[in-house]
Parts: C-alpha cells; sequence; structure tokens
C-alpha cells in the first residue's frame, strides 16, 4: 500500500487524487510505490550440516531390550524421560522383589527372574505403543522415521 508523501500515513490507490488524512492533492507524486523482494535463494549444496533422523525400528529394538534401563529415551534426545524411566523402573522392581522375598516362601532368585521379565514384557508393551505412535518426535522436535 502506497504511503502519502505529506503526513506519511498508508492510503490505498483509489485516493490517488487527494489523501484522505490530511488533504494534500496527488499524495503519491514523488513517492515510490513499488514493492521490493526481500526473499533469497540460499545456496544449500555447499552446507555441512549433516540431517540424520532417529529410527523407529532401533528406538523399538532398544525399548525392548534395555527399555528397564531408559536407553531409549537417551537415543531420541529425551534426557530427562529416560533418567525419570530408569529411577521408576528400578524402584519398583527393587521393591517388587523385596516385599515378595520378605511375604512369601518363594526363593530370592527366582523373583528376581520372575520380576525382571514381568518388567521386561511391561517395557516391550510400552514399546510397542510408543513405536505405532503416528507422530512421535525426538527431543530435538523432529518425527522418528
Amino acid at each position: 500500500m502506497p504511503i502519502c508523501k505529506n503526513c506519511h500515513t498508508r492510503i490505498d490507490k483509489f485516493n490517488s487524487d487527494r489523501c484522505p488524512i490530511c488533504g494534500v492533492e496527488h499524495p503519491f507524486e514523488g513517492v515510490s510505490s513499488d514493492t521490493i523482494e526481500i526473499t533469497t535463494n540460499i545456496d544449500t549444496t555447499n552446507l555441512d550440516i549433516e540431517y540424520n533422523p532417529r529410527k523407529r525400528k532401533t528406538f523399538l529394538i532398544l525399548y525392548l531390550t534395555l527399555g528397564i534401563f531408559g536407553v531409549p529415551f537417551f537415543y531420541i534426545y529425551k534426557k530427562r524421560e529416560g533418567i525419570i524411566s530408569c529411577l521408576i523402573n528400578v524402584i519398583l522392581l527393587t521393591l517388587a522383589i523385596v516385599l515378595t522375598a520378605v511375604f512369601t516362601n518363594i526363593h530370592v532368585a527366582l523373583v528376581i527372574v520372575m520380576y525382571l521379565f514381568a518388567f521386561i514384557a511391561l517395557n516391550a508393551f510400552i514399546g510397542l505403543y510408543l513405536y505405532n505412535m503416528p507422530n512421535l518426535k525426538d527431543g530435538r522436535g523432529d518425527f522418528l522415521n
């Protein structure tokens, strides 16, 4: 939109005879109302940026094998979630083993193995759920491939 040469307000081109604000005649005389191209083309062939998106399959494999320790979250750059996941799993596993060993006659080694498999199965279900989420992003905001 062009600007009046007298009052510097934006006015439409239909008021080319007289400015409706200040009343000056021919408000566009001597004023350039051309648009300027401010976009530029950037040559991306010489950039040294390497884009390496995280893979869904690797995330799932890590969740199936090392999900108890929060490793998959470290893989997708979510350090806080990884630490929280590791602490929750270790605390709950230890609590379950101690309570079961104290209040039952089952051998401690059998209790450890039993709960370890239960937590691995639980993390496998959580990993499969996260794997099937359509909009799963990593800590940098990129979608997992």
